[in-house]
C-alpha cells in the first residue's frame, strides 16, 4: 500500500476519486474490482462478466499489481480507501 500511496497524484475535488493511480485501471479492471466486495466466487464473477476464469485471474493479477496488494481482501480494502468502489 505504501508503494501505491507514493505513486498517487491529487485528483479533482468533488465526486471524483480521492486520488488517481499513476497506472490507472482499465474499464474492465474496474468492472472486476466492483464485484470483488461481493460474496461471489471467482467462477461466479467470471460468469457475470462473460469471461473465462483464466481471464478473470489475469485481470486480478494486474489489479493487484496496480494497487500494490496481494489478494482479494486487501484489494477491496485499498480500493475503498482510494474511493475506487464508489459508495458502499
Amino acid at each position: 500500500m505504501d508503494r501505491v500511496r507514493r505513486a498517487l497524484v491529487p485528483a479533482a475535488a468533488g465526486g471524483a476519486p480521492a486520488v488517481a493511480l499513476v497506472e490507472p485501471l482499465t474499464d474492465r479492471e474496474r468492472d472486476v474490482l466492483r464485484l470483488l466486495p461481493s460474496r461471489l466466487t471467482l467462477r461466479e464473477i467470471a460468469s457475470e462478466l462473460f469471461v473465462s476464469q483464466n481471464t478473470l485471474k489475469f485481470h486480478l493479477r494486474v489489479i493487484y499489481r496496480k494497487l500494490g496488494v496481494n489478494g482479494r481482501a486487501e484489494a477491496v480494502e485499498t480500493a475503498r480507501q482510494l474511493r475506487l468502489l464508489g459508495r458502499g
